[in-house]
């Protein structure tokens, strides 16, 4: 019962992991790709800006 636990625990803390690092950015406020982009209709909307980074090895 408890190597069960252990995988299930394991099984999603790695399939997080994978998940992570992916290039699509999450779902959420409407991501732009470019920042000088993302900066100026930010500014002309009055709202805040968002930022996702990631790091891929």
């Amino acid at each position: 019962m408890r190597s069960r636990i252990l995988t299930v625990v394991l099984g999603a803390a790695l399939a997080s992991a994978v998940h992570a690092g992916s290039a699509t950015p999450p779902k959420g406020p409407p991501w732009e790709r470019d920042l000088l982009k993302a900066q100026k209709h930010a500014l002309e909307e009055g709202r805040p800006l968002f930022l996702y980074f990631t790091k891929t090895y």
